[in-house]
């Protein structure tokens, strides 16, 4: 199980990127705008250079009420609840003691995920053309939003606060 934690209320806003190359770095890079520089064309499209590719992106932007969220994992787990230790009780119908067998299973440490930025859009990147609807992400995004909303739509309206500022991580 993970749990998300918030480290800064204002964490820093960023635009998630799916290039169509694999780059063997995971983490935080300096990138100058020399090596990345995304020109918006017209709505819902960018195009940009990568190594001399010409790469055209399309931004999805997330449905209201969700945000996405970059988060690091850390060695840290959220403290596991103490219970209280049961005795054992009497009926009045019999006066045998009765013993609770239910005896739950020691629950799944929660590992704590720490968020490190947000974003609203996602560009999916093609080299030259346009992802279209077809593509496996922009597919796959979509349907993870639906599948999202399929099992968090109705409760989160239901407990959605007065001011109605919950938002759903995607």
């Amino acid at each position: 199980m993970l749990a998300l934690q918030r480290v800064d209320e204002k964490a820093n806003k960023r635009t998630a990127n799916i290039l169509p190359c694999r780059i063997h770095h995971n983490g935080p890079t300096k990138v100058t705008k020399r090596y990345w520089s995304p020109q918006i064309e017209k709505e819902g499209t960018t195009t940009s250079y990568f190594r001399g590719r010409k790469l055209r992106g399309k931004v999805i932007t997330l449905p209201a009420g969700y945000r996405g969220v970059v988060a690091k994992s850390t060695e840290r787990y959220l403290p596991q609840p103490i219970k209280p230790q049961e005795s054992p009780t009497y009926t009045a119908v019999d006066e045998d003691i009765e013993i609770a067998d239910d005896e739950e299973e020691p629950s799944e440490p929660v590992r704590i995920l720490e968020e490190t930025s947000t974003f609203e859009d996602i560009i999916v990147w093609g080299h030259d053309i346009l992802p279209t609807i077809e593509d496996p992400f922009v597919k796959g995004i979509e349907e993870w939003i639906s599948f999202a909303e399929a099992i968090h739509g109705d409760r989160a309206k239901d407990h959605q606060p007065a001011g109605g500022d919950e938002k759903k991580s995607a």
